[in-house]
Order: C-alpha cells, then structure tokens, then sequence
C-alpha cells in the first residue's frame, strides 16, 4: 500500500500511529493540518476557533487509532471528524462571518475598485454565513477542498444524491441572497 515512489500513504501511517508509532502520526498532521485547519475556518469563520476544531480533531484521531480500519481513505476519516466537531461548535455558538472568502485583490485595482470587491466579498461572507451547517459543510468540501460529491456524502455521511440536494439548495440560496450583486 505504499505509493510508488515510497513514502507511506496515510493509511500506511494511521496504522503505524496506532501501534505507537508517534513519528507516523507526526507526519499526518503535517500532511493535512492546513487542510483541516482551512476547512474549520471556512465553516465556522473564526480562526481562533476553527484552530481549536482542527487541534481537537487530531487529538480524536490519536486518542482512537488503536480502533481506525482503513476502510475508507485518511482523508475522508479527517473530514468526517472535523465535520461533526465543527457542527457541535456551530451549534455551541454561531459563527462570525467566514473571514476566507474574500475576493482576491487583483494586482492594479484602484482603490475604488479594490473597496468594491471588499464590500462584494463582505457580501458573499454573510450569505454564506446564513446557510444551514449541512449546506454550508457540502460548499465548503466541494468548492475550497475539490471533493467529489461521493466523497463530501462519506464525510457527512449521506448519500451523494443528498450531497446534490445540499448543494444545489446552497446555490440557490446564495443566488437569491445575492441577486443586486449579480
């Protein structure tokens, strides 16, 4: 199960972490904390909060190795643990507007220009902000970490016709929300 040029997969890792093997688990927080911690952010809209989400669930995947299967990939297992835990959180405390949808500024914009994309961007942080937290988990997995939808229904486990449902009642909502903007 190796990959081809050597290095272990994660799932090569998750099982050596779960005989001890700290140096394994190590590198399978380097290899996927910015995503874990990009994702809770994207979601919750709070960095401070969204760096505890993605410390804890690390800590969950530690604390229950000894019991992991690889039956479904790494990745998969690490989104469906930050899924519950940042759902427990929303529903904990509502988030402040996702502060990672900015526009990007385009290198020559005018100040006018640049003070209009931060309004349209403040925007698109608020409708998003309002969607449901399955809806917004579904945006978030297939729009800023490129999950299929087969993938986003194993992390949120639901079927991917309910992954279609999710996203296209986003869309929708985002487009009403959005309708002087577009």
């Amino acid at each position: 199960m190796t990959s081809q040029d050597g290095i272990p997969t994660d799932e090569e890792l998750m099982m050596q972490a779960a005989e001890g093997d700290m140096d394994a688990f190590e590198q399978l927080v380097q290899r996927h904390q910015r995503s874990a911690l990009s994702t809770a952010r994207r979601f919750l809209g709070r960095s401070a909060l969204a760096e505890d989400v993605a410390q804890e669930a690390f800590l969950k995947i530690l604390a229950g190795a000894s019991r992991y299967r690889p039956t479904a990939r790494f990745r998969t297992y690490l989104y469906n643990v930050i899924w519950h835990l940042c759902v427990d959180s929303f529903r904990r405390k509502r988030p402040l507007a996702l502060d990672t949808l900015a526009l990007p500024q385009e290198a020559g914009d005018a100040p006018d220009e640049a003070a209009l994309r931060g309004e349209r961007g403040e925007l698109v942080r608020r409708a998003v902000d309002e969607l449901p937290a399955r809806q917004r988990m579904a945006l978030v997995l297939k729009h800023f970490e490129g999950m299929s939808y087969d993938e986003i229904a194993e992390v949120m486990e639901c079927s991917a016709g309910a992954v279609d449902s999710l996203l296209s009642r986003a869309r929708t909502s985002l487009r009403d929300s959005l309708k002087d903007l577009l």
